[in-house]
């Protein structure tokens, strides 16, 4: 007999054969049961479980549900089957959050624009109509052939079927398609998926330990069962009857140590398996929990995750032990962690990939790895494990070869491991064992940062020999042109080479016959692509020129109407040997594209000559890019290998649908389970030990745990106590806010040593955000590119903005720190953590040794194509390149700098060239060609910015070899002026605080200059610099010389800076410090210059430069001793409303009006005198006041109507920050009246009863408490409710379903809900669920809760609320 899977193809092809939606309908529902059992090849031998107390378990007789949505014209539908919660849910209110992503692409473009997201944050794409079996979605077509691109959400924007979608409009022409939660396939029908649905779906239950799983599909289920079987899939039988054996599951709680460890699941049911139970046999098959109503009918089922207890099991003696090849004593142990597997055989292959037979490998119960052990004779061979284990994906037993997480080398393209000693004397160069960094990492603050890419390096170079271009022997050719440029700057001061990812990466063929290259004849472009020979580009097929000819010559022609490069480059994309390698294959292996013999060894040894040459010969520290957020594939795919080997636990997974999470681009790790924090321990030792890796950044960093990253370090401090870490600090995903764990995101790493990417300098620099697009690039001008003080035509920035800039900027260049103290653009003496970055802490770090400072790095445009967008026309672009880098390199952070960035290096105004070859990505050491104007770039990644990059092309000139060796000499003085003084250098936290000052500060500075004093006299403590008493570093990005004098001390006593002299590290010609001068203690800076300036010291230590005393102006009156007053109001214009200081800027006067008084009036804000500093009123004729809003004035402005229209106090609040713009607010409370209980009238307008329902009701609506209708006064419809009262108490107003889907709050200006007293009027306003409550205390009385209500409004604010003592009517 068929068993389910045929029996639903044969049913999908009969399906086929139907015309009718009505017909799929009737087919389903004539036989659901048959169609969702069969005969069960898979069920056990033994028994069916019937213990006498248990009804068996068994499909339900289920009705499937009809089309909700059908499509018309120009229209597709979509709808989604959710049956493993409907059922419970019940309603259809959880989908309201349910959202889709629609894209088009070249494959499907049939979404309309207006159909289309705007990104993958845009939740706008709600369901059209929804009930209890899911939703539905209306996409608008631009055409009804071809397809659509689709993802389905929750509202935690989590992927529901774990895949990329598309509906081919071929296969269903009626354009009505549904999908399943929890599976990637497309059905006619929702029917047709509920029937695919209705067995196991998803899995969403937990196996946390060896005794608790977690499953909120349980909840409340009579019966809930852990269903296993050794083979096969878990499916009911023909009868309907799940006839597997099983686990009866009690509920339980979790305890707060379970809680902690599993934050997102916390909430959920819980479950105690039986006790004693051995989970180990049961964890190598399909696990299915599976909950049914008290008759045994089917209520829900989903396949189990179970990493969490596969971690209780294993993992103390699992992380004891020593994996991969490990060659030792004259043997060979080779050792693999696969504790599901049902057998582990090694198979063994010789240097031509003949198989040499397989041996049996052992389990050991304890840790759950695999074991064998052969003798020295195997060093050099290459071998697969060859693994028979079930595989979640498939629901079956799978059997496959895979290589080993643990290689050390590999065959060409990764298809053997290799078996190597990495202590073997001919896998090092000469000298190795005795090789020393350069550098000592003690102090991290030492350390400035160049990040290249070893093809960049020299791929294109010619004075490196052509077989070692792009490879790592390049960096060993001493005397080529990137070489000694590379000498250069580390002899100017830059510490360490940071390069891109060097393991082995999945996404370059590291065949050569088989990749072709901008330097090769095009006809190998034709030969290893051949979709080539069918483009337009066919003609040079034939061969004779190069790649690179073909390209230069289509330049000239290149526009947005036919961006022809990059339709070129997109044929070569795919085939060259480009890629920045953020594709994890193997961890621990170098990558064999680099290496000139992709087979075996060769790629060891080179590396280690390539990390000698760059120690020895460049004279810099070795930094590791690495990437153990994600690996390129998962699943079953060719290029998975973790998660073949453990399926479902190296990967972190969906916790509804079990689907493989991929927020960092591809298929996300799980750092928080053993074993893989284990691999990556593991890893970073061997490269650390073994190939003298100084110090290593981490791709995505904010994806592994803080306490992960805190063991890495100290696991790899063992082998090097100097070890240095830094990386990725973003906050996102499906971890986002600590979701799973304590992240190792910036604000979670002060204290741990660990640096991380500060986003804010380099956003106040570069300007905006690196997202941006169109238009918004241009106007979001920054602090290095003109922002306010040379702004481009657009001029998009205001003096807010700017200010607030420069305050991030300066910030910055104290590190970050959360507790350093900066007066900000406000004059407010401010620390770091509560200055403001996007909603965000600002300052975040404890040392500036935890911060990565930087303007330029490989992700997003260059900082000169970053400047070509915000520049205005004609710009000195290389000074204010200058500028933007003196930001990061005279700061105390750790300077962070992109490779070209000394050179002008543009991508030709790429947004994103991870993948875009060497024709965008390349850099000329030659200093011939900084690769401006090369091309439009990639239209998949910038066509949106086409119009504006042609734009900006044509207001600024290429920079030529004049301009590249000056910004070389810039970049270089920078680095020397950094090395000059430890004062620049101070690594503490604690120092910085005592000694790092910002003079030009506050509301009355000069806007783009910045001005850093560090102290190095008396009154700071130990003589950090000898040779100086203090520096001041000046920084000006404004178009105009700049000067500044007035320095303060802590006593706000004047400092001398007569002594101080430009300092000695500066060039003598064409200085970055271009007019820098000291006239008499005034400090001139020209135009777009940085300078150091330095107190020379004369023996002891001197009186320095003392921080200056933080005086907060949002405590002194903006105008001083003028008084002023509010003027006009009901005809008072003489000064006798007078106003009252309040702080924060601010001025309040408060007023009873009588209602003889109503009417309009015109109100100014003055002092005494018309003619003195305090004179505002309107800005146009068209201004008016208003209570609840906001008016800005004008000095010497117009009189400002107002019409008072109640009686009631008015409070008047003025406040002058920004004495340009100050604002005036009104607010309004009604007068204090006595309370009556009213009587109640016949009517109910809100169409719905109202009740407080709280903590005094026990949250239920209890008549006690109902509002009762009371009439109308105008538009407002009256409630009260009376009652005896005493205590504390939250609540909120609600209707009385279970589902509370008729809300109303009480919240302040900023949306916070609040707690309300008596006898005060509040807004009312329309609430969805989960917002919270508010508060009250009441003593004791009778209390009335009146509220007016407009009962036509259904959002925002919809009335008011009083809460009074009350008298009885």
């Amino acid at each position: 007999m068929t068993g389910y899977s045929d029996i639903e193809t044969n049913y999908s092809g009969n399906y086929k054969k139907m015309d009718m939606k009505k017909t799929k309908v009737a087919l389903v529902t004539a036989s659901l049961l048959a169609l969702l059992s069969g005969c069960n090849d898979n069920s056990s031998s033994s028994s069916t479980p019937t213990p006498q107390d248990e009804p068996v378990a068994r499909l339900p007789n289920v009705q499937p549900p009809a089309e909700l949505l059908t499509a018309g014209p120009d229209e597709a539908v979509i709808a989604l089957v959710d049956t493993q919660t409907s059922a419970a849910r019940g309603v259809t209110g959880p989908f309201a959050s349910h959202s889709l992503h629609l894209w088009n692409n070249d494959a499907c473009n049939s979404t309309s624009e207006g159909g289309l997201n705007t990104g993958w944050d845009d939740k706008s794409k709600t369901p059209s109509a929804a009930d209890s079996f899911g939703p539905a979605w209306v996409v608008p077509l631009s055409k009804m052939e071809g397809c659509i691109n689709f993802i389905a959400r929750n509202g935690d924007l989590a992927n529901l079927t774990g895949s990329d979608m598309k509906v081919v409009f071929s296969d269903h022409p009626d354009r009505t398609v549904a999908i399943v939660a929890g599976k990637n396939e497309i059905f006619g029908s929702r029917a047709e998926a509920f029937t695919a649905a209705f067995g196991v779906a998803g899995a969403s239950a937990h196996l946390i330990d060896g005794n608790t799983l977690i499953w909120q599909g349980g909840k409340d289920k009579p019966y809930v069962r852990l269903y296993y079987t050794e083979s096969g899939t878990i499916t009911a039988n023909s009868e309907g009857v799940f006839d597997f054996p099983y686990l009866k599951l009690t509920p339980t709680s979790l305890t707060e140590e379970q809680q902690a460890k599993y934050p997102h699941l916390k909430d959920a049911a819980a479950f105690a398996l039986p006790a004693g139970k051995d989970l180990k046999p049961l964890l190598k098959g399909e696990l299915v929990a599976i909950g049914t109503d008290a008759d045994g009918i089917l209520q829900g089922a989903t396949l189990v995750q179970s990493a969490g207890a596969l971690d209780a099991l294993y993992s103390e003696a699992a992380t004891k032990l020593a994996y991969g090849a490990v060659v030792e004593g004259g043997n060979v142990t080779f050792r693999l962690w696969a504790p599901t597997a049902k057998s582990v055989k090694l198979a063994l292959f010789d240097e031509q990939h003949k198989s040499l037979g397989e041996r049996a490998m052992t389990l050991d119960e304890a840790s759950g790895s695999w074991s064998v052990q052969g003798g020295s004779d195997l060093v050099g061979k290459y071998y697969r494990y060859d693994i028979q284990v079930y595989h979640p994906v498939s629901r079956k037993l799978e059997s496959y070869q895979v290589t080993d997480p643990y290689s050390l080398s590999l065959a060409m393209n990764s298809e053997f491991s290799q078996v190597v000693d990495l202590d073997d004397p001919a896998l090092k160069p000469e000298g190795w064992d005795s090789l020393k960094a350069p550098h000592s990492q003690k102090n991290p603050a030492d350390i400035t940062i160049y990040e290249a890419h070893v093809r960049d390096l020299t791929g294109n170079d010619e004075s490196t020999p052509v077989e070692h271009r792009g490879k790592f022997l390049g960096l060993t050719d001493s005397d080529s042109v990137p070489v000694t440029h590379l000498k250069s700057l580390a002899k100017s001061g830059v510490s360490h080479l940071h390069l891109l990812p060097v393991f082995d990466i999945a996404t370059v063929n590291e065949d050569p016959a088989k990749v072709a290259n901008i330097g090769d004849d095009f006809s190998k472009l034709c030969e290893v692509n051949p979709e080539v020979k069918n483009s337009r580009f066919a003609s040079h097929c034939g061969g004779g020129e190069t790649i690179e000819a073909v390209l230069g010559d289509l330049q000239a022609s290149d526009s947005k109407e036919n961006p022809v490069v990059q339709e070129l480059y997109g044929y070569l994309r795919g085939v060259d040997s480009f890629n920045w390698g953020y594709d994890p294959y193997h961890y621990t292996t170098p990558e064999g594209s680099y290496a000139t013999n992709a087979e075996g060894t060769t790629r060891i040894k080179e590396f280690r000559e390539m990390v000698q040459a760059i120690k020895q010969n460049i004279g810099m520290n070795v930094v590791m890019d690495v990437v153990y957020n994600h690996t390129n594939e998962a699943g079953l795919g060719s290029k998975s290998v973790l998660d073949k080997i453990v399926p479902w636990y190296y990967q972190r997974l969906n916790p509804e649908t079990g689907s493989v999470e991929n927020s960092t681009c591809c298929s996300n790790t799980a750092p928080e389970h053993a074993m893989f924090a284990k691999l990556m321990d593991d890893s970073l030792v061997t490269w650390a030990r073994d190939y003298k890796i100084d110090a290593f950044r981490f791709d995505l960093m904010g994806h592994h745990p803080k306490d992960q990253m805190v063991q890495a370090l100290a696991e790899v401090k063992k082998v090097n106590p100097d070890m240095y870490f830094y990386g990725e600090g973003w906050n996102f995903g499906e971890v986002q806010d600590d979701k799973r764990f304590v992240q190792a995101t910036q604000k979670h790493l002060a204290g741990t040593g660990i640096g991380s990417f500060s986003d804010r300098l380099r956003d106040a620099v570069r300007g905006g955000s690196p997202f941006d697009g169109g238009d918004t690039i241009r106007k979001t001008q920054g602090f290095g590119n003109g922002a306010l003080v040379d702004a481009n035509e657009l001029d998009g920035v205001d003096l807010a903005t700017a200010l607030h800039q420069s305050d991030l900027v300066r910030l910055g260049m104290a590190g970050n720190l959360k507790e350093f103290v900066l007066t900000d653009k406000d004059g407010i003496p401010k620390k770091g953590s509560d200055i403001d970055y996007n909603g965000q802490p600002a300052g975040y770090a404890q040392d500036p040794t935890e911060i990565q400072n930087y303007v330029d790095k490989h992700d997003n445009q260059t900082l000169f194509d970053n400047l070509v967008y915000k520049a205005p026309a004609g710009a000195d672009l290389v000074r204010m390149q200058g500028v933007s880098l003196a930001t990061a390199m005279l700061g105390q952070g750790i300077p962070f700098t992109h490779a070209g960035v000394e050179l002008l290096r543009s991508k030709s105004m790429e947004r994103d060239s991870y993948d875009s070859g060497d024709w965008y990505n390349r850099v000329d050491y030659g200093l011939s060609d900084n690769n401006f104007d090369k091309g439009l770039p990639r239209k998949d990644k910038d066509e949106a910015n086409y119009e504006l990059i042609e734009q900006v092309l044509g207001q600024h000139a290429k920079p030529g070899s004049a301009e590249m060796h000056q910004m070389v000499n810039f970049y270089q003085e920078l680095s020397e002026l950094r090395q000059s003084s430890r004062l620049l250098r101070l690594g503490s936290g604690a120092e910085v605080i005592k000694r790092v000052d910002f003079r030009n500060t506050g509301p009355e500075q000069i806007p783009g200059l910045i001005v850093m004093s560090v102290d190095d006299g008396v009154g700071a403590g130990a003589d950090l610099d000898p040779a100086i008493d203090g520096l001041v570093v000046m920084i000006n990005a404004t178009n105009q010389p700049q000067s500044i004098g007035d320095f303060r001390d802590g006593k706000d006593q004047p400092i001398d800076l007569t002594g101080m002299v430009l300092s000695g590290a500066h060039r003598d010609s064409d200085s970055i410090a271009s007019g820098a001068a000291n006239d008499s203690g005034q400090l001139t800076l020209g135009a777009w210059s940085a300078a150091v300036f330095v107190k020379p010291q004369s023996g002891a230590q001197g009186a320095g430069l003392p921080v200056s005393k933080k005086t907060d102006l949002s405590t002194l009156p903006p105008f001083g001793d003028t008084e002023v007053f509010v003027r006009g109001f009901l005809n008072q214009w003489d000064p006798v409303n007078k106003m009252n200081f309040s702080g924060n800027f601010t001025y309040e006067f408060t007023t009873e009006v009588t209602a003889d008084q109503l009417g309009s009036t015109q109100v100014k804000i003055a002092g005494n005198e018309w003619s003195g500093p305090v004179n505002y009123g309107k800005c146009s004729d068209t201004d008016q006041l208003a209570t609840g809003q906001v008016n800005t004035l004008c000095a010497n402005g117009g009189d400002l109507p107002f019409n008072v229209e109640k009686a009631g106090t008015y409070k008047f609040v003025f406040t002058a920050m920004n004495k340009d713009k100050p604002t005036l607010s009104v607010s309004y409370t009604e007068p204090a009246q006595s309370c009556k209980v009213l009587d109640t009238v016949a009517g109910n307008p809100l169409g719905f009863p109202l009740y407080v329902r709280g903590s005094l009701s026990d949250w239920n609506a209890q008549p006690a408490y109902q509002l009762s209708y009371k009439g109308m006064e105008g538009n407002l419809a009256i409630y009260q409710a009376a009652f005896n009262y005493a205590g504390s108490f939250d609540f909120k107003f609600a209707n009385d379903d279970g589902n509370w889907s008729k809300q109303f709050f009480v919240k302040d200006a900023g949306g916070t809900l609040i707690a309300l007293e008596p006898e005060q009027v509040y807004p009312l306003q329309h609430g969805d669920g989960g917002m919270g409550n508010n508060s009250i205390t009441l003593e004791q009385g009778l209390w009335s809760f009146l509220v007016k209500v407009d009962p036509t409004k259904t959002s925002g604010e919809v009335g008011t609320v009083i809460v009074q003592e009350c008298s009885a009517k």
